[in-house]
């Protein structure tokens, strides 16, 4: 089996060979029945919405903002429902966070939180996470158990069984469209005309393209969806932080020789801002994304940073929720905490957010 840098090399076009040659035409053969299968499905839920009709899309009861994407892998979702979540308590708003729990844990039977989960409540302990399949059970939850007053759903763009009342799209300017297929052949969950559906499309990660490449990324999405509003964000690492919340500025690890692990959906992305933070990656290991680390994963992170002679480890907020602790073999562990940062687009998204707050008045 392939990990996820593999597969993306592979579907990508970049390996070459005969097995990849042979995993491209295998995938691609999959493709026509799951284009089949999306499009009978949309169809289906685009009869329903013209029709109202509430069996098939049910409605919460209660405002629903809900955060997508059209690829599988990481966005940078996690960012924005942090800074929607903040701009809506601000307003104060009983927010509750829904999703599926996709990579949920499982310890002696009983399933627990995962990794975003855990995540979420080191970053925004007042507010409650609901995680289930079934989201529009979690929505009454926390409508008339929680008595919330808004639901923030994640990575929901799919999910049309839960009606929504803003659809916030985002897109990896890294790797947009998903190497321009569908899956399994590509990374697209939906074709493009889908983004038709969005009330608004995130570009993300934009610091890290050239303009040229921008301009041609904002063109395409103006063909699909040119009547939604389009913003640009970029991540910005705000500071490092320790598993029992001890803080350190982010120019710590400038010059440091650093040891690097990650199991997420884009760890590119991930090494690219080490590399702007001028440390000096002496050694790294990836993990899949959702990655449950044993206590020989850590064993490993440990001799290898030790070997490599590395001052600091450092992971993202998502890893170092799953590992829980400070030390590795007496190296220190730090996360990188990042931060939603607009380049354009935040007073047209907080112009969305305030009109709910208004809904309470």
């Amino acid at each position: 089996m392939f990990d996820r840098t593999q597969l993306h090399e592979i579907i990508g076009g970049h390996r070459k060979g005969f097995v990849a040659a042979l995993t491209r035409i295998s995938l691609g053969c999959v493709t026509p029945i799951y284009r089949a299968a999306v499009y009978l499905r949309n169809k289906r839920f685009d009869a329903a919405t013209k029709q109202n009709n509430g069996k098939i899309i049910r409605n919460a009861g209660i405002p629903v903002i809900s955060i997508g994407n059209m690829t599988t892998g990481g966005t940078g979702k996690t960012p924005m429902v942090i800074w929607i979540t903040k701009r809506l308590r601000s307003y104060g708003m009983r927010v509750a966070l829904v999703s599926r729990g996709y990579g949920s844990g499982n310890r002696n039977g009983v399933d627990g939180p995962n990794d975003e989960a855990l995540e979420m409540e080191h970053r925004l302990p007042d507010t409650p996470h609901l995680q289930d399949p079934d989201r529009y059970r979690m929505t009454q939850i926390a409508a008339h158990e929680l008595d919330s007053e808004i639901i923030v759903l994640d990575d929901a763009f799919q999910h049309r069984q839960l009606a929504r009342d803003l659809d916030i799209v985002l897109i990896d300017a890294t790797v947009p469209f998903g190497f321009h297929r569908l899956l399994p052949r590509g990374l697209l969950r939906e074709p493009l005309y889908g983004l038709s559906r969005s009330d608004l499309i995130v570009l993300t990660r934009v610091h890290l393209i050239s303009i040229a490449d921008r301009n041609a990324i904002v063109q395409k999405i103006k063909r699909y969806a040119p009547s939604t509003a389009l913003a640009e964000t970029r991540t910005q690492a705000n500071h490092l932080l320790q598993f029992d919340g001890q803080t350190e500025a982010i120019a710590k690890l400038k010059g440091q020789p650093v040891f690097v692990f990650c199991g997420i959906g884009n760890p590119e992305n991930f090494k690219l801002t080490l590399e702007k933070l001028n440390c000096d990656i002496v050694g790294s290991e990836r993990y899949a994304d959702h990655y449950h680390y044993q206590r020989r994963d850590l064993e490993n992170i440990k001799n290898s940073a030790q070997a490599n002679k590395a001052a600091m480890i450092v992971c993202t907020h998502k890893d170092l929720v799953k590992i829980g602790t400070n030390r590795l073999g007496g190296i220190p562990v730090y996360a990188v905490v990042v931060d939603v940062e607009f380049l354009s687009g935040e007073k047209e998204l907080e112009e969305h957010l305030k009109k709910f707050a208004r809904l309470q008045e």
